[in-house]
């Protein structure tokens, strides 16, 4: 582990795993909201197992990443762009170094908000450096928040009333800080079905508080749905031509799913696969389900990374 100065003086947590001895790639992991990079030390072991060199952080506002307000559990942003600049700064300052080091191509795997900031940065790119990732592979892409019991354009209205009222920075309705109670595992749970799995998320916050990360502040609900917005009418997706698995369920009750295929059928070379009976963290998944996601994972990076074949499965 260490920290990575970006240019606005945030300091940003990184973990850089061995090189495997069957070395395939680099894999830069994408986390979702209010994570952190021990969260995902299965996938990097998965990773890891098909011979690539994982490099993951913690996002700004979370982990053990830099979190300016006096109550560090508040959620706060004001643009994801600024999630998509420190994407950049950690691909200048880490990604592209170790690439060089390790050898073979560089594939991205990003978890729901993470997925965003991802989406968010092919799009960016999608001129000046379409080949920085050989593959992506998105994970529940945060596109569109559940909202309810508010209709959307009502949690928009009280964003907006937030920001007006010099609230920003402050917890939105409804949001507070982490809740010790959410550790204990429930069937009714929105993240996973496997209880083990479940803990990898709140053993840690339980342990180590400092973590934790609660709700989300009035800004970042209006940065999501601008960033929603700006996915849906403006970004010029079809100009991405990177390979891209977007990994869904259906009855995703944290992020709609409905939104993912909007997304990929939009990008340029973007496939979707579905997942019945599964929940918001595919990757943490019961066996069942995660064994399915794994081998749709392995097929999919097979036909991409093959030498001479760099177009998309399906």
């Amino acid at each position: 582990m260490r920290f990575v100065a970006m240019p606005d003086g945030a300091k940003l947590r990184v973990a850089v795993w061995p090189v495997p001895e069957q070395v395939r790639g680099t894999a830069l992991v994408l986390t979702g909201r209010a994570e952190f990079i021990e969260k995902y030390a299965e996938s990097a072991e998965a990773l890891a197992a098909r011979g690539f060199r994982v490099v993951a952080l913690d996002w700004r506002n979370q982990g053990m990443s830099d979190r300016p307000l006096p109550n560090r559990q508040i959620h706060h942003l004001t643009d994801f762009a600024t999630l998509v600049d420190d994407l950049d700064e950690i691909h200048r300052q880490v990604v592209a170094p170790v690439a060089a080091e390790t050898g073979g191509p560089v594939i991205l795997l990003a978890h729901s908000m993470g997925g965003l900031v991802a989406t968010l940065a092919l799009a960016r790119h999608a001129d000046d450096d379409p080949d920085r990732y050989a593959a992506v592979l998105l994970s529940a892409p945060m596109y569109a928040i559940h909202s309810g019991p508010l209709p959307r354009w009502l949690v928009r209205g009280l964003a907006g009333l937030g920001h007006a009222c010099g609230l920003g920075a402050r917890y939105a309705l409804g949001q507070g800080d982490y809740d010790p109670a959410e550790g204990r595992f429930s069937l009714d749970n929105k993240i996973t079905a496997d209880p083990k799995r479940y803990a990898a998320f709140h053993t840690p916050y339980a342990e180590r508080p400092e973590l934790r990360v609660g709700g989300v502040s009035f800004a970042w609900v209006a940065a999501a749905l601008d960033a929603e917005d700006a996915l849906r009418h403006t970004l010029p997706l079809e100009r991405v031509r990177t390979p891209v698995l977007l990994l869904s369920a259906p009855d995703d009750r944290v992020v709609r799913a409905a939104a993912h295929r909007a997304v990929v059928a939009r990008l340029g070379n973007a496939r979707l696969a579905d997942y019945p009976g599964a929940r918001h963290e595919l990757l943490m998944e019961c066996d069942a389900i995660r064994d399915r996601v794994w081998a749709d994972i392995d097929a999919f990076l097979d036909k991409t990374l093959a030498p001479g074949d760099g177009s998309v499965v399906g």
